[in-house]
């Protein structure tokens, strides 16, 4: 479509296609009981310090936000601890609107960005959006990030490489050494990028710690979000961390009253919980690892993860054809085509009778197509 009124960048850029809710299935399919697993959304519901904290913040809701970001971005530098301050932190409509914000403040003129291929697509989709050239590396044999070829793939015109950790859609996380390698190997004019938005699912001793390179005053900007951790994904906040002069210059792509005091108030609440938070990586991590097992033990390929979900491959029919079968019956998993994987799908962790019924379903479309191709 070609049209002197439209952004060229914007007709390149290929929509984002989120996952069906669990209202929409039933409606389509006439189900009466349909289990969502494909979004990564926390099973334990939300914090209920946040729900109360919204509550009680509603009566304010005619008014425009007032203190609320800073006291959440104070609140945020108490919670991560030495060495930073509110200046550290910026705020946005979800940990996705803070890679906009980034992504619109570095790509321009051409400039263009480094990813893994098998990595969350919007690294891809804003970069485009923005008037860049993503540049995505295929990954290594047992699909981590290839970062010895991300660091080959920089140029002179690259301004910011993206390293998701837990990455998404594999759960797999870097580790302190191979960042510490890796950064050595960047120059010093390239933003690297830590998304660590499934970070507080990640039991590896050994997992990057992003901050430190903050601390230090490097060209790095952490992205976290309240979405899993808090249960919070509809309200929408998410937040970059990077040294005081990132974040004065990235806020000039922040839109005024971009987030309201309603969910800000509901997102500090949702962070002081400990005691959900607590409780919502003890479920993960129990049900994580049995969901893995059962996995394994139909004997599909799949892969250790550290975040909410876990990656399955090289399924019969390919993901997209499997997703469906699933779906007929009340299964929502998410095919991983726009995430590089075509012949996987993403099953988030659920609670357990979501799991078991999951597994129940899984062995039986297994066994269907395995009949089919005899």
């Amino acid at each position: 479509m070609k049209d002197p009124r439209f952004n060229p960048h914007l007709l390149e850029v290929p929509l984002y296609i989120a996952g069906k809710s669990a209202a929409e299935v039933r409606e389509a399919l006439g189900l009466s009981e349909v289990i969502k697993l494909a979004s990564n959304e926390n099973p334990l519901g939300p914090s209920p310090k946040a729900l109360q904290a919204l509550r009680a913040a509603l009566p304010e809701a005619h008014r425009y936000p007032g203190v609320a970001a800073r006291e959440l971005r104070q609140a945020l530098a108490r919670h991560h601890g030495h060495g930073l301050s509110e200046h550290h932190f910026l705020l946005a409509n979800g940990g996705t609107d803070v890679l906009r914000v980034i992504a619109q403040s570095f790509v321009f003129d051409g400039g263009n960005t480094v990813m893994g291929e098998v990595s969350f697509p919007m690294y891809r989709i804003l970069t485009t959006m923005f008037g860049g050239k993503p540049v995505q590396v295929p990954p290594r044999p047992d699909l981590s990030l290839d970062l010895d070829a991300m660091a080959r793939a920089i140029t002179a015109d690259t301004r910011v490489v993206w390293l998701c950790s837990p990455n998404n859609p594999t759960g797999f996380v870097l580790s302190q050494q191979q960042a510490d390698d890796f950064l050595r190997r960047v120059p010093q004019e390239v933003v690297v990028v830590f998304d660590e938005s499934y970070l507080d699912f990640a039991e590896d001793p050994q997992c990057v710690k992003s901050l430190e390179y903050i601390r230090q005053g490097r060209n790095v900007v952490a992205v976290r979000s309240f979405s899993k951790t808090t249960g919070l994904a509809n309200l929408r906040v998410g937040y970059a961390i990077a040294r005081p002069e990132l974040i004065e210059y990235m806020s000039h792509a922040v839109l005024p009253f971009h987030t309201g005091a309603l969910v800000l108030r509901a997102a500090m609440a949702g962070l002081g919980d400990e005691d959900y938070r607590r409780r919502s990586r003890e479920l993960i991590l129990r049900e994580r690892a049995f969901l893995f097992g059962g996995i394994k033990e139909l004997g599909l390929k799949c892969f250790p993860s550290q975040a909410n979900f876990i990656l399955v491959a090289e399924v019969p029919g390919g993901g997209q054809a499997f997703a469906e079968r699933l779906l007929q019956r009340g299964i929502i998993v998410r095919p991983m085509a726009a995430f590089g994987k075509p012949d996987g799908f993403r099953v988030s962790v659920g609670r357990r009778g979501e799991n078991e019924r999951f597994l129940e379903a899984l062995g039986l479309v297994l066994a269907e197509s395995k009949e089919e191709q005899r």
